[in-house]
């Protein structure tokens, strides 16, 4: 028997009509219930919710949280936050002719979801790369395919030599896929924006070297993240993450990489005194923590994999992108850029 926050449920048709759809989602899942639902000899399940009944389906069955497509994959807790129409457009789909890069181009696109056609177009990037670096690009998993597909489309605009270019650094002080895609757009951030005119390719990678050596010196402190409470769902969880930046110093970073990306495009290198590129990055992330800490969220976003929350905060200032992993580490993504800082 099957039992929602202590209801017995006796039929499919007790499930909302967006449960019901996901459920037709999960291989094997109407069948299941249907006999769960029948058998009186089996230990009563009771789920709190039906997003919950739906996990421990999908899990139980699969194996895994993804609901696989002919065009894409998601996790399960990502086609749940979809607007209501589209996963009516899914379950009408899947595994049906209908499943393909053009006629889902557009859902994808305005659900933040990556196709397996999106993927493949990282094929030539990752040939050339796993001769430099087969430790990280070797066999890559679907998270890190997720962020290599979404570096790619950032360099049609790129010139090949400064990919090149940038590639070579980042593959030199990188240990994972994610230190390299960071690493890769600092040296091209610091390239395009922050180094003199008619420099030589040594005179700008000696430059381009020393802010990095400069930035990794000062942000081991800032590899400091608060926790949230992974229990508060939706718009409770973006107020969670609002009182954990008033109640700490800063919001700090998970990584160095993407530490460094992020300040490079922020802060000012120029004539820092002793000690004060400590205060341009305090102040910089004061800054960050007042943005955090009072204004409305302007839009929230979960992951494909359904790993991180992310929650924008935007206003006059700038915007602050803050992530929330499933552990409910709570940390900045490198595009929050503060536009006036006082």
């Amino acid at each position: 028997m099957i039992y929602l926050n202590g209801q017995q449920l006796h039929s499919i048709g007790g499930l909302s009509t967006k449960s019901q759809a996901v459920l037709s989602m999960i291989t094997g899942g109407q069948k299941w219930l249907s006999s769960c639902m029948a058998d009186t000899n089996l230990t009563g399940i009771n789920a709190a919710s039906e997003n919950q009944l739906l996990k421990m389906i999908q899990n139980g069955l699969i194996g895994d949280s993804y609901i696989r497509f002919n065009t894409f994959r998601a996790a399960i807790d990502k086609i749940l936050s979809l607007p209501e129409s589209d996963i009516a457009q899914l379950a009408a789909i899947q595994r049906s002719a209908n499943d393909n890069e053009s006629n889902l181009a557009v859902l994808l696109q305005q659900n933040n979801m990556i196709s397996y056609g999106d993927m493949a177009k990282t094929g030539d990037i990752i040939a050339q790369l796993v001769q430099k670096r087969p430790d990280l690009f070797q066999v890559i998993s679907f998270e890190e395919m997720l962020i290599l597909t979404g570096f790619v489309t950032t360099q049609a605009d790129v010139s090949p030599e400064l990919q090149a270019q940038s590639a070579a650094f980042a593959n030199t002080n990188a240990a994972t896929v994610s230190d390299f895609v960071n690493l890769s757009l600092f040296f091209q951030h610091a390239q395009q924006n922050l180094l003199g005119d008619n420099l030589i390719p040594q005179t700008q990678n000696s430059e381009i070297q020393a802010l990095y050596a400069q930035l990794e010196a000062a942000v081991q402190p800032y590899l400091f993240t608060p926790s949230a409470d992974m229990t508060a769902e939706g718009g409770n969880l973006a107020q969670s993450v609002q009182e954990l930046a008033r109640a700490n110093n800063f919001v700090g970073y998970t990584t160095a990489s993407s530490a460094m990306l992020n300040l490079i495009q922020n802060i000012a290198f120029n004539d820092l005194a002793a000690g004060g590129l400590t205060m341009t990055i305090n102040n910089y992330l004061a800054a960050v923590k007042n943005l955090i800490s009072f204004t409305p969220v302007t839009a929230n976003n979960l992951s494909q994999n359904g790993a991180t929350a992310s929650f924008k905060f935007q206003s006059g200032q700038g915007i602050a992108d803050v992530g929330v992993d499933s552990d409910g580490t709570v940390y900045l993504l490198p595009d929050t850029k503060i536009t006036h800082l006082n």
